[in-house]
This record gives structure tokens, C-alpha cells and sequence, in this order.
């Protein structure tokens, strides 16, 4: 995959991009905060992407035992070995992954004008007033977008617009076929 000729192997993607819309739709994409998830908590099997968004912010799976980081991580290196491409969150963890591994990727972030189309987007799938104000309250919202900004981990960066979503992103932006 490559965006203006720079080349890369994952996608960092912000909170409502499109990573699970993307991923539910994919074969091809590998959702590394499902993976998180659910070596993190002890989650049902039978509960939906979907129906897990909707637990941010009120999350009552019980947490799992042991060395949950190394669990994630062989799972990520088992779907890359067999071809999927990672999508990911901004997460600590997945910087660390990257970098240890020499993974290049690709950094999606909200553009400056995305604020309310994110509220709108936090709001369709669901998520609890507290999660909408972590990621797009006025002053969050002006954090994570300056740090954003200066993220200088990536090998390239995408600053997505309000009518923007991943899918469209990686169809008309991205040198990539499905």
C-alpha cells in the first residue's frame, strides 16, 4: 500500500475514522483493538464488533490474567503472516509494535474541521456521552489534534476531512486494491 508514492504496511487510524466499518467489510484488514479487546477481557465470543463499540466508556468483561501484551502481539505477527493488513488506534502499544518490528505505517488523523462530524459519528454508533467528550470535547479534541499534528513515528501521514471515512480513504487516496 502506498500514499504519494511512500509506501506502507499498517494504518494508525484516530476514534471515528472508519476502522471497524472498514474491517467488518475487508477480509483483507485485521482490527488490532478487537484483538486488543479481546485478549485484554474475558469477552463473549458471540458479541458483534458492532455491539463492542457500543461498550466504550461502561465496559464490565472481566480482565484477563497473564501476559496479555506478548497474547497480542502473536496475534498481530500470526495476521501478518498471513498477508492482513493491520488496522490500528493510536494506542502506546502499537507504536511500540510497529517500531520493534520495523512495521512502516500509515497515520489517519482527524482533520481540524472534523470535530462535530465526529460527534455525530460517536453518536450513531452509540458510544456514551463520556467517550464522545474524551475524543471530541472542545479542548480534547484541540489536544489530540496538535499532538496529532507532530506525530513523527509514521512514515506517512493522512489528515482525514468531515465527509471522510477510511474506506473512502484507502479507495481514493491510496494506491491499494481490495
Amino acid at each position: 500500500m502506498q500514499y504519494k508514492g511512500i509506501k506502507f504496511e499498517a494504518i494508525m487510524a484516530t476514534p471515528g475514522a472508519g476502522k471497524s466499518y472498514l474491517c467488518d467489510r475487508y477480509d483483507k484488514f485485521v482490527d488490532a483493538d478487537e484483538v486488543r479487546l479481546r485478549c485484554k477481557y474475558i469477552v463473549p465470543e458471540n458479541i458483534s464488533r458492532e455491539e463492542l463499540e457500543k461498550t466504550k466508556g461502561r465496559r464490565t468483561f472481566p480482565l484477563r490474567e497473564g501476559n496479555i501484551r506478548a497474547e497480542i502481539e502473536n496475534r498481530l505477527d500470526i495476521a501478518r503472516s498471513q498477508g492482513k493488513i493491520l488496522i490500528t488506534s493510536p494506542h502506546p502499544e502499537f507504536f511500540d509494535y510497529f517500531e520493534a518490528r520495523r512495521i512502516s505505517f500509515c497515520f489517519v488523523h482527524q482533520g481540524k474541521d472534523t470535530r462535530f462530524a465526529l460527534i455525530e459519528r460517536f453518536k450513531e454508533r452509540g458510544n456514551v456521552a463520556s467517550v464522545i467528550e474524551e475524543f471530541a470535547g472542545v479542548e480534547s479534541f484541540e489536544y489530540f489534534y496538535n499532538k496529532n499534528i507532530k506525530e513523527d513515528k509514521p512514515a506517512v501521514k493522512y489528515e482525514f476531512l468531515a465527509d471522510e471515512y477510511l474506506a473512502d480513504i484507502i479507495r481514493n487516496q491510496f494506491d491499494f486494491d481490495y
